[in-house]
């Protein structure tokens, strides 16, 4: 089983590190778009700073990220755990497993990436600030720039089930329902009134429980959908998976 996550809007840069080596990360053979799009970004952020911050969505108190981005090249990289901050990684709580919990997030985790497409949990890479829903003036739209790729990417992982917990903007980057494998969508909800209503607050919060108690369980990964509810009840929380949903199959997580 293969989480598919969303990377963090927020990003702890490295302060040592080896420079950026696009063919250590996973799927080499996106290394020319990822260059592509680096230099793109780093150049529209030297040369045209304020076209680059409404792009990027900055405040005049975020500016320095402009330099974040124009760094890309030389700033020093850490595991890709090391840099994505926030609430689904610090509940996922990577730095606190067991090295055998480590390994098996290593294994089991796919993180989605506005700049480099998909990144593995080990690969080194150095901050940035860009979203999925960023258009770059060279480059335009993300989604047309990555769909393809990245879903001829996905295809590597020979049928293995997909857990998706990725955003909107990030699910877009590689459909989830043009994926030629197994997928199921992850939504956490609560009960109000009797009614199922999407969370928003502790949603990426019980998305990063979710990946910790299955690295940190020594049970055997469900490989096929019908398998997926029961597992993650015996984990301790309450799914139902709906099979009814319209595009893709819903495990759904149940908060209090």
């Amino acid at each position: 089983m293969i989480f598919l996550l969303p990377p963090s809007e927020g990003k702890t840069p490295a302060s040592k590190g080896p420079k950026f080596a696009p063919k250590k990360l996973v799927f080499p053979h996106l290394t020319d778009k990822r260059l592509h799009l680096m230099e793109s970004l780093a150049q529209l952020c030297s040369t045209q700073p304020d076209v680059a911050a409404k792009v990027l969505g900055l405040g005049p108190a975020q500016r320095d990220l402009l330099t974040t981005n124009t760094d890309l090249f030389t700033a020093p990289c850490a595991p890709a755990m090391q840099i994505y901050t926030g609430v689904l990684y610090d509940h996922l709580g990577y730095s606190s497993m067991n090295e055998k919990a480590r390994s098996r997030v290593d294994s089991s985790v796919l993180i989605s990436s506005a700049l480099f497409g998909c990144v593995a949990p080990t690969n080194p890479i150095p901050a940035y600030r860009l979203s999925g829903s960023s258009i770059i003036p060279q480059i335009g739209s993300l989604v047309g720039y990555w769909k393809t790729e990245l879903l001829d990417s996905l295809t590597q992982l020979n049928g293995e089930l997909i857990l998706d917990m990725r955003s909107g903007s990030y699910e877009k980057l590689a459909p989830a329902k043009q994926m030629e494998q197994p997928v199921v969508s992850v939504k956490v909800l609560t009960n109000v009134n009797g009614v199922l209503k999407p969370v928003t607050h502790f949603n990426k919060a019980t998305k990063g429980d979710l990946v910790r108690a299955a690295c940190l369980s020594s049970s055997k990964t469900p490989t096929k959908v019908g398998q997926l509810a029961e597992y993650f009840r015996k984990l301790g929380f309450q799914a139902e998976l709906d099979l009814g949903a319209p595009s893709l199959p819903i495990l759904q997580i149940v908060t209090k």
